[in-house]
């Protein structure tokens, strides 16, 4: 029985990666968002999606609509382009990877508290009041959905191989240290991204989003895009 496990678990970390299954994960993600856009309120838009706002307001509703059923298509279309074994066998593994990531959303929360403490950031005081915002379901899940989503493809699955890129031919830094300075210098733009986009700025956020950041990028040169932008999405629905 440990044997099988620990062959299933062998086989379930490297099959989850797969291409394939990675874009087959996502088309739930983006579906959510993409359609839920429609329903949710103009704000609950991802302040790093400068596309989809432009398009509720020029197309029409249906035109929208097909517009992100397109995407999910094309991605889907990929998916079974380069997939390595059946378009069953990735979905089958898709399906655990999501409930993979939502467990890692759900525990984050406490994996960046407990970093914060190590590295005594957890005295770091907010400068801000909290406030008492209701917000509706179909908005938590459009925000949650499209941070996820957007925010993971622009500060981890593009980010982090670009600067790791950068520093380790154009600088000549080890690859090694490319990779931790990619992770250092992707997570510092995505919590100042917060508070550039209008965000009063909190020293205790800051340093939560901060170390955050350290989180997703690792877990994302671990696990791959998928499993970061569900469990990105996860966290943020537990919090709103």
């Amino acid at each position: 029985m440990t044997t099988q496990l620990a062959d299933w678990l062998e086989a379930y970390l490297a099959r989850t990666r797969e291409l394939a299954t990675v874009f087959f994960a996502v088309v739930p993600l983006v579906l959510i968002y993409g359609l839920g856009l429609t329903l949710a309120a103009p704000w609950a838009r991802s302040g790093v999606d400068l596309i989809s706002g432009r398009l509720l307001t020029e197309l029409s509703t249906t035109t929208y609509i097909a517009i992100q059923c397109a995407i999910a298509i094309a991605l889907v279309a990929l998916a079974i382009d380069r997939r390595q074994r059946t378009v069953r066998e990735h979905l089958r593994w898709a399906v655990p990877s999501i409930v993979e990531a939502c467990l890692w959303g759900l525990t984050l929360g406490g994996i960046v508290l407990t970093l914060m403490d190590e590295v005594r950031l957890l005295s770091t005081t907010s400068t801000t009041g909290t406030s008492e915002l209701t917000i509706s379901l179909m908005d938590r899940v459009v925000i949650s959905a499209g941070a996820g989503l957007h925010e993971e493809l622009l500060f981890r699955a593009f980010a982090v191989p670009l600067i790791s890129l950068l520093l380790s031919r154009a600088i000549g830094v080890p690859k090694s240290a490319a990779a931790i300075g990619a992770i250092i210098i992707s997570s510092l733009a995505f919590s100042s991204a917060h508070h550039l986009a209008g965000e009063p700025f909190s020293a205790f956020v800051f340093s939560y989003r901060l170390v955050a950041g350290f989180v997703f990028a690792a877990l994302f040169l671990w696990r791959g895009f998928a499993i970061t932008a569900w469990a990105h999405a996860a966290y943020d629905f537990s919090v709103i």
